[in-house]
């Protein structure tokens, strides 16, 4: 997981989750699956020291 603050990337153990959506194209037919990460644990940056991930906070792991 990649810190906002400094920009280093971390190791992060997770669970892989899925979130189920409502396409908003067709509600009675499509069902979105989006892919999350829920961490397993407080992990902080190794550069900076900030807390990065929490449990029960899931996150989006995205390209930048």
């Amino acid at each position: 997981m990649k810190c906002s603050s400094c920009g280093h990337w971390n190791r992060v153990s997770v669970n892989k989750i899925f979130l189920e959506q409502t396409s908003p194209i067709d509600p009675d037919k499509i069902e979105v699956l989006i892919p999350m990460y829920e961490p397993l644990e407080n992990v902080k940056c190794k550069k900076c020291g900030k807390i990065i991930a929490e449990p029960k906070e899931p996150a989006k792991i995205q390209k930048s």
